[in-house]
């Protein structure tokens, strides 16, 4: 624990508005209506040098991962996908149209072992939650008590929304025929009324003076080598599908034949690309990660991968990973290559060496990596409500595009709600960071 978070917990202890300082913060409306009651009681705090560090290292491993199929496959896009778990159907969708050159845009899940930031997952693309979480960092500053203390230590935040919607201005700029820029943040069939939390992306994109709209891929049409969203004309495209979820459409993936057309008349940008998603997986770390390939990499590139990335591999049914995964179980956990949040993960130290035994043979050569379980350091957190300070584990979203670091979400949970810190857990709460 940092020097200027012990100080904001003890002064939190003593200092009855400060404690209350996430509670009585301003929110915008509808960020108010959609996280007020999963928020934690305080924000993270972190010297702004690590967590910047970090985010250049996150750069890094994004042109390392796009370099993978060049490296290690002759350049045969078909062979890394088979390798990282992407199936064939998946592989044509994220493939058509590919540059080779995806933008960067990216967020972490990685936890604090006490000495380093290791990177669990690497969420790469533009469907990423917590863009909209500077909300509460402005309103914890209108908090006297918080502003005095940010005032004293120094603190600053980055704005995700405002950087995001800053490249979606400048994106749509060329093809806008209006004062503002319109941009549609898209999704699949279902999936604006499945994530009302859109509505607060979308008011903190109003604010920053985007006509920002809100549709699903089946309301988009293609006109006059435009898209339209009931009748107007779109500039950008802001993707929140996934390519899995286009597969499971009603009208699978020719729904995203307006789109395609659209953007090759150049009258539209898509930000971002599913090309991007073929980068998105577990598996390539686990690539990165494997000694086996330790040759394909310079020195420098090997300390960013031995810095960030935790021990992990892809799991195929080999007779001495096999007998590693079973003689470290406690200290390892299954994930598949391609998903997110917890779905279809198994943590070796809660499950029976029989049950263990029986998942590493299921998932051997299935699309599974196996990982070296993190355990991320304690975050104390004083609860004004119960009077009591208990410590939580945080899950770093650290934001990276192109021009470095760009802004944070954090997720914690208290170890005895569990191990996976996912909204998919009732007991995670969510706050923002703090850098100094």
């Amino acid at each position: 624990m940092n020097s200027v978070t012990r100080e904001y917990v003890e002064r939190t202890v003593r200092d009855a508005e400060l404690a209350a300082a996430v509670q009585a913060a301003p929110l915008p409306p509808v960020f108010d209506e959609c996280y007020r009651r999963i928020l934690l009681p305080r924000p993270i705090i972190a010297p702004h040098d690590r967590v910047a560090r970090f985010a250049d290292d996150l750069a890094k491993v994004f042109r390392l991962l796009v370099s993978l199929p060049r490296r290690l496959f002759d350049g045969d896009l078909a062979l890394y996908c088979a390798a990282v778990g992407i199936t064939s159907d998946l592989t044509a969708l994220m493939s058509a149209g590919a540059t080779g050159s995806p933008p960067l845009f990216g967020r972490s899940d990685a936890y604090d072992d006490g000495s380093e930031l290791k990177l669990l997952e690497f969420n790469v693309g533009t469907e990423l939650g917590g863009m909209d979480f500077a909300e509460l960092n402005k309103a914890l500053l209108r908090v006297p008590a918080f502003a005095a203390f940010a005032q004293e230590y120094g603190l600053g935040y980055v704005d995700t929304a405002q950087l995001v919607a800053d490249e979606l201005d400048k994106l749509g700029r060329p093809v806008a025929t209006g004062d503002r820029v319109v941009v549609v943040l898209l999704e699949t069939t279902g999936g604006i009324a499945a994530h009302q939390n859109y509505r607060a992306v979308q008011e903190a994109m109003i604010g920053y003076g985007l006509d920002f709209r809100l549709g699903e891929v089946q309301q988009v049409k293609h006109r006059n080598g435009r898209l339209e969203l009931d009748g107007t004309p779109v500039d950008v495209a802001l993707r929140f599908y996934a390519a899995g979820e286009i597969l499971q459409c009603p009208d699978g993936a020719s729904a995203l034949d307006p789109i395609r057309r659209a953007v090759d008349a150049g009258g539209t940008v898509l930000f971002t690309g599913l090309e991007n998603s073929l980068y998105n997986t577990k598996g390539g770390l686990a690539l990165l990660s494997d000694e086996a390939h330790r040759g394909a990499f310079s020195p420098e590139e090997r300390a960013v991968i031995d810095r960030v990335i935790p021990w992990t591999r892809l799991l195929v049914p080999d007779a001495a990973l096999l007998w590693h995964c079973r003689e470290e179980r406690e200290d390892l956990i299954i994930k598949p290559s391609v998903g997110w949040g917890a779905a279809g993960a198994v943590m070796g130290r809660t499950v029976h060496a029989d049950d263990w035994d029986a998942a590493l043979n299921e998932h051997a050569g299935h699309g599974y990596v196996v990982q070296r379980v993190v355990t991320p350091v304690a975050e104390p957190v004083f609860d004004p409500a119960a009077g009591t300070v208990e410590d939580w584990q945080v899950n770093w979203g650290v934001f990276v595009t192109g021009s470095g670091y760009a802004g944070s979400f954090q997720r914690g949970l208290r170890p005895v709600d569990g191990r996976v810190i996912t909204f998919g857990n009732r007991g995670t709460r969510g706050t923002t960071l703090f850098t100094y």
